[in-house]
């Protein structure tokens, strides 16, 4: 393989087409780079003040400018790393013929090509990861327990509402589209701005559709409040319908990552419902990454920064990509979360 410097290596993985995911994509659009890696941003909270009436005698009436407060975020470090050895060249690839011409610098190529695609995809996952916790939390764990590293970033969310026993969708007595209602009037009220999308968990979407007062809904004539057509959109998701009254679509998320103690989660926590505006609601905030290139430090401001280099005592090649990427909600106003279950399941 050529010796790309490491700008080279940026820009071609730049042009690589990214491994967007759902949230990341919906929700945090946006994209934006550092040259630190603490994040500073402002956060004005806007106020409905109306003009004054004044006196036709006099000038006029001072409005105070309204304040804004700063928030500093460390952006945390992902640098998932491959190696790659002797045997790893030498021996064909899966897929490849048992009497494959090609040589161990050709396999190499190939192979290190192959091994960033992968670091690239296992970074979108974890920034999957931490939108879906930004997103149904309002904070994120950065943990690394072999290097003592335990901090939690936490962005004050707090527009969650549990359902108790009693206000179960199951319930003939429970109409949750009067909850939806009221956290829309909410959202408005605060950001100005109305949720467009609703995603739900797969095990709660079935309660929702089949709660009699959304049966009914559906079953008014001609009014067509609720409209029920599913369709796949991708096989991990599917829109349900759309509340007119709300203008409010229904999707379902069906996809899983593998966490921290090795097992299976569901992005979409069970039992949940996301109510948001489609458009997004924040952006990724990427820090600056340093790292140690011919025995001198060397930093760089973009998404994902690559490194290459060789064990040549052990006869080993090294491959690592650095990113240092953080999901930054705009308006923490501007979504809310309905827990309908506990964490055990159950109601």
């Amino acid at each position: 393989m050529p010796d790309y410097t490491t700008r080279e290596m940026i820009e071609a993985i730049d042009q690589t087409p990214p491994v967007r995911s759902f949230l990341q994509k919906t929700f945090f659009p946006g994209e934006q780079t550092h040259v630190a890696e603490k994040v500073e941003f402002d956060v004005r909270k806007g106020k409905r003040i109306m003009a004054p009436f004044v006196s036709p005698r006099k000038g006029g009436k001072v409005i105070t400018r309204q304040g804004f407060k700063t928030n500093q975020f460390t952006t945390p470090k992902i640098a998932p790393e491959r190696p790659m050895t002797i045997d790893d060249i030498s021996s064909r690839s899966i897929g490849e013929n048992i009497y494959s011409p090609r040589t161990p610098a050709e396999r190499e190529d190939e192979l290190l090509a192959k091994d960033f695609t992968d670091l690239e995809e296992a970074i979108d996952r974890r920034k999957e990861w931490m939108c879906r916790q930004i997103l149904f939390e309002g904070k994120v764990d950065v943990v690394d327990e072999e290097e003592g590293v335990d901090v939690q970033i936490d962005f004050g969310f707090n527009n969650i509402v549990v359902l108790g026993a009693a206000d179960q969708w199951t319930s003939a007595s429970v109409n949750p589209l009067l909850l939806f209602k009221t956290l829309r009037r909410k959202i408005i009220k605060e950001t100005g701005r109305a949720p467009d999308i609703a995603v739900f968990s797969s095990d709660i979407i079935e309660d929702f559709i089949r709660n009699e007062f959304v049966m009914k809904s559906m079953d008014i004539r001609n009014l067509r409040n609720i409209v029920i057509e599913p369709r796949v959109v991708d096989p991990a998701l599917t829109f349900y319908g759309r509340i007119t009254e709300l203008d409010l679509e229904l999707y379902t998320y069906d996809e899983w990552f593998l966490n921290d103690e090795g097992k299976d989660e569901s992005i979409i926590p069970p039992g949940t419902v996301l109510l948001a505006h489609s458009s997004g609601i924040g952006q990724i905030e990427y820090g600056l990454v340093t790292q140690m290139e011919d025995k001198k430090f060397c930093s760089y401001e973009g998404k994902l920064v690559p490194k290459v280099w060789a064990d040549e005592n052990n006869e080993v090649k090294k491959i690592r990509l650095t990113s240092r990427p953080l999901p930054r909600p705009l308006d923490v106003e501007s979504w809310a979360v309905i827990h309908t279950k506990t964490e055990g399941g159950e109601p």
